[in-house]
């Protein structure tokens, strides 16, 4: 008689968390956790770091309503909302701290 070996079982690793997170409700208000800073800002376009690259969101009649802790949160009409998948160059933002 065959002795049977138990084969282990391993349970996948949960994916982690994201450190970035965004909610955009009816294309006028954003909330983006995970912010490390701005890099640019204009009533035309904002280009915000995170840690896997740069969004840009681009519109009319932006503003910056908060930022603390890592999110902000931005107002006005959204026309598009871009996420490039680089690191961000260093320097030339201002820290949400």
């Amino acid at each position: 008689m065959k002795k049977k070996t138990a084969i282990p079982y391993s349970v996948p690793k949960a994916s982690p968390i994201p450190h970035e997170t965004l909610e955009l409700s009816n294309r006028r208000e954003l909330l983006l956790c995970g912010v490390l800073g701005i890099e640019e800002y204009h009533p035309e376009k904002v280009r915000i770091k995170t840690e896997r690259g740069i969004v840009e969101i681009c519109g009319s009649s932006l503003s910056l309503c908060w930022a603390g802790e890592k999110r902000l949160l931005l107002r006005g009409c959204f026309e598009y909302l871009r996420f490039e998948n680089r690191p961000p160059k260093k320097g030339g933002y201002r820290s949400c701290r």
